[in-house]
């Protein structure tokens, strides 16, 4: 196997717990658990259709890097040794299945082909994608309405004025801010709880 999967990353308490439920996730997907593959590809579909978009790839061609990525997960599924490595595998397989669609090169390679060659740029994407799950699992533990507006105001950026923001969840604009605070108070305490507010 290449090094981004057989090579277990440093320990992070970010990721503990979902390296954890990788590893569970895939020993049942060895053994042919299909809701155990739908639950991994929803997990990560995400994170791997954000690479050929942000690259500036059609629907069509992301659509295409997307089944590619998986095909290949799935083909290699036996082979992975440290479930913690999978999210940067998964976001370094994309960019280079992405790299290949724009040269007009459709071949895909072979997993054990795969070097790290943008090391630091694939890392810091990663950190930034697990931050951002440790992040939705916290707002999934807070009242509808402060995840609604935290949501709006920091995970969907092109939607974030407050104008926009008021009229979408019926509040007054002069009450975001305020809520807001008041918000960022539960997050925190859910991420305390979670053992992960230093981290972030």
């Amino acid at each position: 196997m290449g090094e981004i999967v057989s090579g277990e990353r440093p320990a992070n308490p970010i990721v503990t717990a979902s390296a954890a439920e990788d590893a569970a996730l895939i020993a049942r997907c060895r053994e042919g658990d299909e809701a155990a593959w739908a639950a991994l590809v929803e997990k990560y579909g995400r994170l791997v259709y954000s690479i050929p978009r942000k690259l500036g790839l059609s629907e069509s061609d992301s659509d295409d890097v997307f089944q590619t990525v998986f095909s290949a997960l799935l083909k290699h599924v036996r082979e992975i040794e440290h479930p913690g490595s999978l999210s940067y595998w998964l976001m370094t397989t994309a960019r280079r299945a992405s790299w290949k669609v724009r040269r007009g090169e459709h071949k895909t390679s072979e997993l054990t082909e795969m070097e790290v060659d943008e090391r630091q740029s694939v890392e810091t994407d990663v950190a930034q994608w697990e931050r951002e799950q440790v992040v939705r699992q916290a707002l999934g533990r807070i009242d509808v309405r402060c995840r609604e507006l935290l949501t709006a105001l920091f995970l969907n950026p092109s939607e974030a004025s407050y104008d926009r923001i008021s009229a979408e969840l019926g509040m007054p604009v002069g009450s975001i801010g305020p809520t807001r605070a008041r918000c960022f108070k539960k997050v925190h305490a859910v991420l305390t709880e979670m053992g992960v507010t230093g981290a972030l």
